[in-house]
């Protein structure tokens, strides 16, 4: 009984000896940037590391799954090195002899990658699942259309524009209307004011008469003419 446990045991680490292994079908590789991410705040990748590992890969297993089929001890990892790198498979939890689909894999991982990326402090350029592209954040959704955007800035251009050149044409209006106001103005003030020319005011002075300045008069008469 014993003996027959210790070979099914021994047959069963042979098969998952054979199905994680490089480049084994269904297998993936993933290369760990701890230092170049943390500095001088890198943890050493353990066993408890390992355990995360496939604890956050059974995650994405059953999230993308919809089902809790999928265990942490159906991850296997082989072939870990000090750089920390290894390969990793995901059985299939109805038969534990068979792996899942490497399509399958690959579309749980790009689900929940920011997910494993946060829980090992890391990016998609320090955490790579090589041959596993990194998943794009979806684009932003613009609650506007940008020609909506667009649009709106050029009319509001136009009827800036508009509102500038009606302006200026009251004003230019406004001053064409003032200048002959000014004129008129300019002409009542003249004949109004008063202006003194030789001691003889303006005003008494009848242009359209033709009247004669008194002062040469006196000067041409002969009573006032010196002996």
């Amino acid at each position: 009984m014993f003996g027959g446990l210790l070979l099914a045991s021994a047959w069963v680490m042979v098969a998952y000896s054979e199905l994680c292994k490089p480049d084994a079908q269904n297998a993936f590789k993933v290369r760990l940037s701890i230092k170049t991410a943390l500095g001088g705040k890198a943890y050493t990748w353990d066993a408890n590391e390992e355990y995360l590992f496939k604890a956050m890969v059974a995650f994405a297993m059953r999230r993308y799954s919809g089902q809790e089929t999928t265990q942490i001890s159906n991850v296997l990892l082989c072939n870990v090195t000090d750089r920390v790198s290894f390969w990793f498979v995901v059985m299939d939890s109805s038969t534990n002899v068979t792996t899942v689909p490497r399509s399958h894999v690959e579309a749980a991982i790009r689900t929940s990658r920011n997910r494993i990326n946060s829980a090992f402090l890391l990016t998609d350029d320090t955490l790579q699942f090589l041959k596993i592209p990194p998943t794009l954040a979806p684009p932003a959704e613009r609650s506007v259309a940008v020609w909506l955007i667009v649009f709106g800035v050029i009319l509001c251009i136009i009827v800036a524009g508009l509102i500038f050149l009606i302006i200026l044409g009251v004003q230019q209006r406004k001053r064409r209307n003032k200048k002959p106001e000014e004129t008129e103005n300019l002409e009542e003030k003249c004949e109004a004011t008063l202006t003194i020319e030789n001691g003889i005011p303006c005003d008494s002075l009848d242009f359209k008469a033709g009247q004669i300045n008194g002062v040469y008069v006196a000067a041409n008469d002969e009573r006032f003419t010196p002996l």
